[in-house]
């Protein structure tokens, strides 16, 4: 993986965000494994918190300011991809941590011993103290006997692998020639494996119903919900089979910030602000280009100003 960390300053790596404020392409991609590797440093991310919500704000804050000096974002950073980053950051601080257990707890050893192997060179050796004392501790032990129960209970599996949803519905998106999918080729999507078998009888069940609800969408003159895009997940064949959305988050799409739109707008507005973001830098290099053309000048400053909104009024 390219280390970001180490890129000059001023150089910085452009990502493409969707209309819900998640990061996409291989740019996007870079991205996700740049916060992975931000969250595993003690300095940025201390793992002797017993979790996210007790992390101070000032480490989320420098490492949203450390972010924002090697990417830059298209539309421009908004609170919503703000609150995209520090989702991805909480999720993958989590997982570094089950990590680290999976690594480092051994029910036959003392405390003690535990915390003198520390699997990762990245961990200072005080934190990782307080966090085997943690496992250790009653409170530790409880929390840990819950989500094994959690887990042992979940059954609605995908198999997506280490790829993340945003990046599945970017690629499924593209394969469609710009037509989002819905929710319910998502799910089917998700739920397939390459040898086209079922994740389980659950989804399997699950899938026959969407296809039932999609053949007659399909059939009906008024209404084909297979043509609508993944924005619009009010009425649409999937919540006719699943079930309503609760609130933060809704299934096949991922983390939605509470104010995003359900309709499809969203998407078309969301096109429309990228390319005035892209011909806006487009404009400013060739003014630099053309600095000593007048008549050229003349013609980018016209553009410049429809681009910004300036002779609105």
């Amino acid at each position: 993986m390219l280390d970001v960390w180490d890129m000059p300053d001023g150089e910085f790596i452009l990502v493409d965000v969707d209309s819900f404020g998640h990061p996409i392409g291989w740019e996007g991609k870079t991205l996700l494994n740049a916060i992975g590797s931000l969250v595993r440093r003690s300095q940025c991310a201390p793992i002797n918190y017993i979790s996210w919500s007790k992390m101070p704000e000032s480490y989320i804050t420098d490492m949203i300011e450390l972010i924002q000096t090697k990417f830059r974002f298209v539309p421009e950073f908004t609170e919503q991809t703000e609150k995209i980053l520090k989702d991805n950051m909480k999720v993958k601080w989590r997982q570094f941590k089950y990590h680290l257990k999976s690594k480092g707890y051994d029910s036959s050893k003392t405390e003690a011993e535990m915390a003198a192997y520390i699997p990762d060179t990245r961990i200072d050796p005080s934190q990782y103290g307080a966090l085997v004392h943690h496992w250790c501790s009653k409170d530790g032990q409880k929390i840990s006997n819950m989500n094994k129960k959690h887990r042992t209970k979940y059954d609605d599996i995908h198999c997506m692998g280490t790829k993340n949803l945003p990046q599945l519905i970017h690629e499924m998106t593209t394969k469609a020639r710009g037509k989002q999918p819905s929710r319910a080729q998502i799910y089917i999507n998700t739920r397939t494996r390459k040898d086209g078998s079922i994740v389980n009888e659950k989804a399997a069940n699950v899938i026959e119903e969407l296809k039932k609800h999609m053949v007659e969408e399909a059939e009906s003159s008024n209404n084909s919900q297979t043509t609508q895009d993944s924005t619009n997940w009010k009425n649409d064949i999937y919540s006719k089979v699943k079930g309503s959305e609760k609130r933060g988050r809704v299934r096949c799409l991922g983390k939605i910030a509470r104010h995003a739109s359900s309709s499809s707008n969203s998407h078309a507005n969301h096109r429309v602000k990228t390319l005035e973001n892209l011909l806006g830098n487009l404009v400013s290099v060739l003014q630099a280009r053309f600095s000593e053309d007048p008549q050229i000048n003349e013609v980018l400053q016209a553009v410049a100003e429809q681009v910004s909104g300036d002779n609105i009024g």
